[in-house]
């Protein structure tokens, strides 16, 4: 029987050669060809020579040469080790080759998870973008309007509820201090032992109004199937550092402001770095939308806030 042969089953090419007769269609040509090469094997014992391709088929790439060479010495030192040719051999390849198919299976894992994660991540943006659309941050063609540049201004705190509550006119009615104090909520992120501290009037009724606006946004996100905890997200705005941040800006002493919460001195130090900075960033914002009044609002909080021992280039005086 004649029987087609994929290229991909040749494992080498013999350099003996046997003539074949045009047609194999014929049960005679057929059995002739069978006896040609039964005596082709018993005359070379089974050691039939292999095709050289640098010697027989003349190839004279240096670059060939050099691959052959490699291949012939990794042969040589394959048919040197222990297992060569042993019933161990088998099992250890089988075992190698079920262990090279789990690792591409793994990689093709590894790799549709990124693929949904990717989807997952775009899905988000899609969300993000809707929520931006929505309180106008970017137009129906995702252009950027006034208030998406506002919110580019600032990075060391929320950027949308900060964009919000100045477009909402909410800084306008305070006082310097007042805003600086409520500002705090956005920079200060670690809790304390103590309960929130019962805060004066002139404090908590921007705060009610900050946690509103937080509730707002948090509300706008949902609806747009960006998913956010309403409650996680207006508490992450922590009021501790308030009525210390307001006392530090009529004058306070540092063991004054230090007696009146049980947050480490360090952390004071840096909340109130953190708010310096973020001031710079509100002046900055204010002045994107030409309003000068806020703006000088913000530098007159920098101003003083930024004194004492706080903001002193070393702590070793």
């Amino acid at each position: 029987m004649v029987v087609p042969v994929l290229l991909s089953c040749i494992d080498r090419i013999s350099s003996v050669r046997v003539h074949m007769p045009k047609d194999l269609k014929s049960a005679s040509d057929r059995k002739d060809m069978r006896k040609r090469m039964a005596e082709v094997d018993k005359r070379l014992k089974g050691n039939i020579p292999l095709l050289d391709p640098v010697k027989e088929m003349n190839i004279k790439d240096a670059e060939f040469k050099t691959l052959v060479q490699k291949i012939g010495s990794l042969e040589a030192k394959l048919r040197e080790h222990k297992l060569f040719g042993t019933a161990e051999e088998a099992k250890l390849f089988t075992s190698y080759q079920r262990k090279v198919e789990m690792q591409t299976q793994l990689k093709d894992v590894q790799r549709k998870i990124i693929d949904t994660q990717s989807a997952v991540q775009l899905d988000e943006l899609k969300c993000r973008k809707r929520v931006l659309r929505r309180l106008g941050y970017t137009t129906a063609e995702d252009v950027i309007t006034m208030k998406g540049r506002v919110a580019c201004e600032i990075t060391s705190g929320d950027e949308l509820l900060l964009t919000e509550l100045m477009f909402h006119g909410v800084f306008n009615d305070l006082t310097t201090e007042q805003t600086v104090s409520l500002l705090s909520c956005f920079v200060f992120q670690e809790k304390t032992k103590n309960e929130p501290p019962q805060l004066q009037d002139d404090l908590a009724a921007p705060l009610r109004i900050m946690q509103e606006s937080a509730r707002k946004i948090a509300q706008t996100s949902n609806e747009c199937k960006l998913q956010m905890n309403e409650e996680e997200y207006v508490e992450s705005f922590r009021p501790e550092l308030m009525d210390v941040v307001n006392a530090w800006c009529r004058g306070a002493k540092f063991s004054q402001i230090c007696r009146m919460t049980d947050v480490f001195e360090g952390s004071l130090i840096r909340a109130f770095r953190r708010l310096e900075e973020l001031l710079r960033q509100m002046c900055q914002a204010a002045k994107a939308i030409g309003n000068v009044d806020l703006e000088n609002k913000f530098a007159d909080g920098s101003v003083k806030i930024k004194r004492d021992i706080i903001f002193a280039a070393s702590l070793y005086l």
